[in-house]
């Protein structure tokens, strides 16, 4: 699913770009009818491609949600203690204004560090893979913000070409994003299965194993 988006937004940049030489050619040279046209068609291929986009993400959100939970759930059953956040939180506060801002990447984070590390998570640096992650997803989605809130519908060719650097600047966050957090689910995941075939390997201690509850 998330290379789906991820080759979605690449399209969407490949027609933006197309967008812009077109603007570039009225700022420099005018309107006539067949810039005109060529522009419609491709504003409604780049309307198009947001609206699938924007289905495509709310899948890919969902998704994510769920695999978040799964592995807030997993780390505790490998055996990390004292995580700040249940599993239901992990993915809960990325629902809540101003808290999402933090508190996500915090979960997220013990969440890689508790599966590396269980018994001493707490002396672990923060992944550089998951702070890369997270400012080109917070970028991408201020960005946005900032277009819908600060930037006023333009009329004119600059305008138009300015909306559309701003608006290809947060897709190509988006793409930056989705590639880290691809990289993040895939190691992520690999992690923890290795760290659960490592306890299922040790000797069997008596009463319940610690791993038992894993959801591979």
């Amino acid at each position: 699913m998330l290379a789906a988006y991820i080759v979605l937004t690449l399209a969407t940049v490949g027609v933006m770009l197309y967008g812009l030489q077109l603007l570039q050619q009225g700022i420099d040279g005018g309107t006539n009818p067949t810039l005109q046209d060529a522009l419609a068609g491709a504003g409604r291929l780049q309307l198009n491609l947001f609206r699938l986009q924007w289905l495509l993400t709310l899948a890919c959100y969902a998704w994510a949600g769920c695999w978040i939970y799964r592995v807030a759930c997993n780390v505790r059953a490998l055996g990390a203690k004292g995580l700040d956040d249940s599993p239901g939180w992990a993915v809960g506060w990325y629902a809540v204004p101003v808290m999402n801002l933090v508190r996500p990447m915090r979960a997220l984070a013990q969440i890689w560090l508790g599966t590396l590390a269980p018994a001493r998570w707490q002396k672990l640096p923060t992944p550089r893979l998951l702070a890369a992650w997270w400012g080109c997803w917070i970028a991408g989605n201020l960005s946005y913000w900032f277009l819908a809130r600060y930037v006023q519908m333009a009329h004119t060719f600059r305008g138009l070409h300015t909306q559309q650097l701003l608006l290809l600047a947060g897709q190509l966050l988006n793409v930056a994003a989705a590639v880290l957090f691809l990289l993040l689910v895939t190691r992520l995941t690999r992690m923890q299965l290795q760290e659960h075939e490592r306890q299922q390997a040790m000797p069997a201690a008596s009463g319940r194993s610690l791993a038992d509850a894993f959801v591979a």
